[in-house]
């Protein structure tokens, strides 16, 4: 495996524009600077509150970056783009966090519809679901807690376990993938819990619904043996998403304030080390697993390829997905996908309101992670001097 196949720039800039690519490096100039993208956040998030408007700025810089669109008419029509590339596409209406019964149907009936969209098209071979957005963060604690739940909360849970359902039955009857996004650690278990309730039930010939671990915890390896364990027991194929995680100054700060054990691995190099161990885990046990793996990590994707390759698995192999977040890692997706690996691109619409804790999320984390910003922005440049030469 060639060791430049992400300095293609030309194949990963294929779908962009003179104009865009500026706009990108614009926004990855000011990214890399965490101060900047501190500051910048809590602006964003008092102006938003003080009902200033502030919404077409976000759009023009993050949203356009980050999402694909305000509704799911617009998604699909990056979608088709997409698909000339051999690449596929994760629809996902993004909101998160609420705590209004009605919110949580709102967005229940947006997951469905995406779901019903996504079985128009086989570009569309998945869609995911933020536990938050279905049912109450608060709740969710609890459960993790082990706590005792009241009636009003046993109701609450009924609620939320029927609306896990029927996106599943809808899942089931479109032959249409989910995938359940992650949450912080205090919170996950409680979504562990019904997740893998639900991969017993649905889960019998090949994964449909696939949980998301996040390797940046010290615990996760744990938890797919875990999960290798109770599939076995239970006579089902679970699904998995690995990604290195998204909540990592929040984590910190919270084990510091209460006085627990932070979660999170060391630093970096331990992060790195658990992904690539779980890598070897998931394919040493790939007849027990479906599994996906989210990472911009270009050693990481260097890595399952090689396992692959070593293992005499098919580059098509159907059980394994690589996946990136829509504008991140292009160097990655298209030329992967251009050897006939299985690549998604997560996309993300919704209202720009709505999806503003996401796109603060995204510049957070490329401003944390050591090299993001810095490789984009050296990739961008490079595909700028390469267009000026042929021009």
């Amino acid at each position: 495996m060639s060791k430049r196949l992400f300095d293609n720039t030309k194949l990963a800039f294929e779908l962009k524009s003179n104009n865009s690519l500026r706009k990108s490096l614009f926004l990855f100039n000011i990214i890399k600077y965490p101060l900047i993208v501190k500051l910048s956040s809590f602006l964003m998030r008092l102006f938003l509150k003080l009902k200033l408007p502030v919404t077409p700025i976000i759009k023009s810089l993050l949203f356009d970056q980050f999402c694909v669109g305000l509704n799911e008419k617009e998604s699909m029509m990056t979608v088709k783009k997409l698909s000339k590339f051999n690449l596929k596409s994760i629809l996902h209406y993004h909101v998160e966090g609420y705590e209004s019964e009605k919110s949580f149907d709102d967005c229940l009936a947006n997951t469905i519809k995406t779901i019903k969209s996504a079985a128009k098209t086989n570009n569309v071979p998945f869609t995911v679901f933020k536990p938050t957005g279905l049912g109450s963060l608060k709740l969710f604690h609890k459960i993790a807690q082990g706590s005792i739940l009241n009636e009003n909360e046993k109701s609450q849970l009924e609620r939320i376990e029927k609306r896990f359902d029927s996106c599943f039955q809808i899942c089931q009857k479109y032959c249409v993938k989910i995938l359940i996004d992650s949450e912080e650690s205090w919170i996950q278990p409680g979504v562990d819990l019904l997740v893998e309730k639900y991969m017993i039930k649905y889960n019998k010939d090949e994964a449909l619904i696939y949980n998301t671990a996040q390797m940046y915890l010290k615990n996760k390896i744990k938890y797919l043996d875990h999960l290798l364990r109770l599939s076995k027991k239970k006579s089902f194929v679970p699904g998995v998403k690995i990604v290195r995680g998204a909540y990592m100054e929040k984590e910190r700060l919270r084990a510091k304030k209460l006085g627990y054990e932070d979660p999170i691995c060391k630093n970096k190099t331990e992060t790195d080390d658990n992904f690539n161990n779980a890598l070897r885990f998931l394919v040493k046990n790939l007849k027990s697993f479906n599994f996906m793996v989210g990472s911009h990590n270009e050693k990481s994707s260097y890595l399952l390829m090689e396992l692959m390759k070593r293992n005499k698995i098919k580059t098509s192999n159907k059980h394994i997905w690589f996946a990136q977040l829509y504008g991140m890692s292009d160097q990655i997706s298209f030329n992967i996908a251009s050897l006939g690996y299985n690549v998604c691109k997560l996309l993300p619409y919704g209202p720009v309101e709505e999806v503003i804790p996401y796109l603060i999320r995204r510049a957070e984390e490329n401003s944390s992670v050591r090299g993001q910003s810095s490789r984009e922005l050296d990739l961008i440049k490079k595909e700028f001097n390469r267009r000026r030469i042929n021009s």
